[in-house]
């Protein structure tokens, strides 16, 4: 087995339904992987020790790794997915919930400095007052949240209700102490604090805090929306002033007594960090299902999920899938962690690394994932779906996920069972790219698709082409159908109000004319009808009887005066040239 097999083998095994199963398969034990893009500290807050080394898709892949190493026996299944890992980028079809359990724990790792310390990501926006310095708000991560690549766009769409992770720290700067001289100053802190921690959104506060680490929650947002962690950190530091009016400057003594004022002296700083986001929701979903006259056993429905999707579930056996696929990687700036104090700057690994769901489209529409076999029919048939064709992404080289060049982001999706019930579309379940998001919708029932027939009728054809009727009516009924159109030959034309068209063929057929009749689709129609064939013979090429008399006359006067000739020559031999007088 070759390496990419092997390693295509692995996957298939873990990119179902965003779930890792039972895995049969051995591999040589896993080396640890050095990239610094794996947290340290490994799996910890109820993360499975089998999907954490597949939620860092950044870390450095070995792609020379030989047949040998995914064949060989191992001892867990964590060895399994750590040499899976180490070799490419593992796809899920849904976001996993492991990226948020991780986060929730990890973000409570954070351990802020001192008064004279501040501890930062290596990218956090640093705000500096005359006393508090090196003062931040950063944004943990936003969950449930995926970002989404499209072109060379990337948006994060949220869910409507959620949480922001946030940590916060600061030093103070305290003025040195100058203790010579006849004015002395004496510099401390009296108090500092966190004042408040607070999440907005178009400048209203959805919820504060006041501590270094912070969840802040949010619900019932819709649209774009810029949210905003903003941090007021505030110090009172108490400055001690001692005069002294007759200083003995050689003795360094003050002969009298000292004078001592104090004064309290204070300043607020605020830091901020701000995501724009993108809420996506699902109550704008809608369907409606179809049955057809000509096959009881046939339903159709349309969905329309209102938003970008991830699955539609008609039942257990039946999901439509949609273009996206997820991975996980680490949040760009926090691989290293800052202390920073007044004269010292020291970097180290962090020990708190957010993960985060992304969204790439891997292929072109929207498909019908089946066990279907030779004598078996799928549950499920897509018909059409539809939507913008928009371009693919182009993902950071470290990211080994495939995606495609152009896809269509599917708006609406028809399909057509021969197999399932209709009452089993009275409900459809549209799951979001947001994990945790999904919406179950009722398909309305849209009525039946009506059996048609088509009648053809050669009303002229000659040399140069041929004039045909079509007529099209309801099997049921009869009457007349005035929608759709009808095909005869290369020419094609919609019906008119009473349900016929008169079609001119440029070129005259041999025998017979072919035609169908073509209506709406059921899935963009109000009317619902069913395609209809039909065929007409051509008529005969005789000529017509002036011709034929024309022929006839023609024809004796060429011929007659020969006939009269050679029976007056055969007459004036006495029938011996050719026998045709009697000899006497």
């Amino acid at each position: 087995m070759t390496t990419s097999r092997a390693i295509s083998v692995a996957v298939a095994f873990l990119a179902v339904s965003g779930g890792i199963a039972s895995l049969t398969v051995g591999v040589a034990a896993a080396a640890p992987n050095s990239s610094t893009a794996i947290p340290a500290d490994g799996p910890d807050y109820g993360v499975n020790e089998t999907r954490f080394p597949l939620l860092w898709s950044e870390d450095i892949d070995r792609e020379d790794r030989s047949s040998e190493e995914f064949t060989n026996t191992v001892s867990s299944d964590a060895e399994f997915s750590a040499r899976l890992a180490g070799s490419t980028d593992v796809p899920f079809e849904e976001p996993v919930e492991d990226v948020e359990t991780w986060n929730s724990g990890d973000v409570q790792d954070f351990t802020p400095g001192n008064e004279k310390t501040s501890v930062h990501p290596e990218r956090a926006q640093l705000e500096d007052g005359r006393y508090i310095r090196d003062a931040y708000a950063s944004i943990f991560v936003v969950q449930p949240s995926t970002v989404l690549h499209s072109g060379n766009n990337s948006t994060q769409y949220i869910a409507p209700d959620g949480e922001i992770l946030a940590i916060t720290d600061y030093r103070v700067r305290v003025p040195d102490d100058d203790t010579t001289g006849s004015v002395r100053n004496q510099w401390s802190i009296a108090e500092t604090d966190i004042d408040s921690v607070e999440l907005r959104a178009d400048g209203q506060v959805l919820d504060s805090g006041d501590d270094h680490r912070s969840t802040l929650e949010f619900s019932g947002l819709s649209g774009t929306q810029n949210l905003s962690v903003d941090v007021a950190i505030s110090v009172r530091l108490r400055h001690e002033i001692r005069t002294c009016d007759d200083y003995d400057s050689e003795a360094d003594s003050c002969d009298e007594s000292w004078e001592t004022e104090t004064e309290n002296v204070s300043e607020r700083v605020t830091a901020t960090e701000s995501r724009q986001t993108v809420v996506t929701r699902i109550d704008n979903s809608a369907g409606k299902r179809v049955t057809f006259e000509s096959n009881e056993n046939r339903t159709g429905v349309v969905v329309h999920p209102g938003t970008r999707w991830t699955a539609i579930d008609v039942d257990s056996t039946a999901r439509l899938r949609g273009n996206w696929r997820f991975y996980s990687a680490g949040v760009d700036g926090w691989r290293t962690m800052v202390s920073q104090t007044e004269g010292d700057t020291t970097r180290k690994n962090s020990s708190v690394r957010p993960a985060q769901i992304h969204a790439v489209p891997a292929q072109k529409r929207p498909d019908m994932p089946s066990e279907a076999t030779d004598t078996a029919e799928p549950p499920l048939v897509i018909e059409e779906a539809w939507g913008s064709e928009q371009d693919g992404p182009s993902l950071p080289n470290e990211i080994d996920i495939a995606t495609v060049d152009r896809y269509v982001n599917a708006t609406s999706v028809a399909v057509q069972s021969e197999t399932l019930p209709a009452a089993t579309f009275d409900e459809v379940t549209v799951h979001g790219i947001v994990r945790g998001q999904s919406q179950s919708i009722s398909i309305d029932d849209n009525g039946t698709v009506r059996e048609t027939n088509l009648e053809l009728t050669v009303l002229e054809a000659n040399s140069s082409g041929a004039r045909v009727q079509a007529t099209v009516t309801e099997k049921a009924t009869g009457d007349p159908i005035t929608t759709g159109r009808v095909e005869v030959g290369n020419q094609s034309t919609t019906v008119n109000a009473s349900g016929m068209a008169v079609l001119e063929l440029e070129n005259r057929p041999s025998v017979v004319v072919d035609g169908q009749y073509i209506p709406t689709e059921w899935w963009r129609a109000n009317q619902l009808y069913s395609a209809a064939e039909d065929r007409a013979k051509i008529p005969p090429k005789y000529p017509g009887f002036q011709k034929i008399v024309q022929l006839i006359l023609v024809t004796l006067l060429w011929f007659l005066p020969v006939a009269l000739a050679v029976y007056g020559f055969d007459y004036l031999s006495g029938g011996t040239f050719l026998g045709l007088t009697d000899q006497q």
